[in-house]
């Protein structure tokens, strides 16, 4: 049994839903009423024989939204009898074609930790095992137990995006998409893993070219697609727009070092990065690519400085202030280099997005 949820908590204003129409091509008719998700594309070029940094700023379609009625260590019960059989959002490629080929996370659509995902590992008829982010945990989430009925913090059940759902056609067998590891330490990291094409899946390079057409794809992740063919291609993404504020776990992982984070910011419209919320000390770098011109292994074209302040100054431009200015663009990916810290530590980025603020 499914349960519609009204977004009563940021409904997109009419204007805010026109801006995402004239931007990225969401037709005007894609948007359905509030208790439904709006629907939106995101298109964009790579070059023949060239780099392009991508992330995907769409979600897939969610499979259930309810709210938490308790939390037990990982496990969290929702509210009613959604009748789910068990380890529905389990993923399982045993056998092909894979009974269950997706993976499933939970995404908190309310409260304090708005936007935090949490794997699912088994379920019950009404409960869901999870294994939060890295950095993340379930620790102050509203429960109905615990908060008084209709007080849980509402909750989507999503599948993730794999290589073989991002590009359900296939694309052209050579290329690649690099997958920059999210647990190692340090700046200037390199692919882990690589995945490649064979026209019509993927097979991972780390796993003996195995099959890797069901391989997730975190949120808010950041990738490099490696076009190795003489033709540009057409990178389009299709998908549900994001309803809950963008939240991503940054964490340094070594003592005095940076830490480069590649990722994409969860909006279908361009955000000013003075009003993305990012930035937590004096040092911290953004690096932007070009991805429209050519090249492999290109060089960031944009290097931005945060000032401690809430400035981010471009290192092109004087280290002029460019927060009105310089903008995260909806498919693009990025690189946040966290300022070094004496010993690890856990930064939370979360921000509501533009299109989600309620009209004045």
């Amino acid at each position: 049994m499914m349960s519609a949820r009204l977004f009563t908590m940021k409904t997109p204003s009419i204007f805010s839903i026109l801006t995402a129409t004239a931007l990225v091509g969401i037709g005007a008719t894609a948007f359905a009423q509030v208790a439904t998700e709006p629907v939106g594309f995101i298109s964009q070029d790579v070059p023949a024989n060239s780099d392009a940094v991508i992330g995907v700023p769409l979600y897939r379609a969610a499979a259930f939204k309810g709210k938490i009625d308790s939390i037990s260590g990982n496990v969290i019960t929702v509210v009613g009898t959604p009748g789910f059989t068990a380890d529905q959002f389990v993923q399982d490629i045993s056998v092909q074609p894979a009974p269950q080929p997706s993976t499933f996370v939970v995404s908190l659509a309310t409260g304090s930790k708005e936007g935090l995902t949490a794997t699912i590992t088994a379920n019950g008829t009404n409960t869901l095992t999870v294994i939060p982010a890295e950095g993340d945990d379930l620790t102050g989430l509203a429960t109905e137990q615990a908060d008084g009925a209709g007080n849980g913090d509402e909750i989507d059940i999503i599948p993730l995006w794999t290589p073989g759902t991002l590009f359900p056609d296939g694309v052209t067998a050579g290329v690649q998409l690099l997958l920059i590891p999210n647990g190692a330490a340090g700046v200037n990291l390199g692919a882990n893993p690589i995945l490649f094409s064979n026209g019509t899946g993927w097979l991972n390079s780390n796993n003996g070219f195995a099959d890797a057409t069901h391989l997730p794809l975190r949120f808010g992740q950041g990738l490099i697609m490696r076009n190795t063919s003489g033709s540009p291609i057409t990178v389009t993404s299709v998908g549900a727009v994001p309803m809950s504020s963008h939240r991503l776990v940054i964490r340094t992982l070594a003592d005095n070092t940076p830490q480069d984070v590649w990722f994409s910011y969860a909006s279908p419209v361009p955000t000013f990065i003075g009003t993305a919320g990012l930035g937590f000390s004096p040092g911290d770098q953004l690096l932007a690519f070009d991805n429209s011109a050519t090249g492999i292994n290109k060089a960031a074209t944009d290097i931005l400085f945060y000032n401690g302040a809430g400035g981010w100054l471009d290192s092109n431009n004087g280290f002029a202030n460019v927060n009105g200015t310089f903008e995260l663009k909806p498919g693009f990916g990025y690189v946040f280099r966290k300022a070094a810290t004496p010993t690890p530590q856990t930064f939370v980025w979360q921000d509501v997005q533009t299109y989600l603020t309620p009209a004045p």
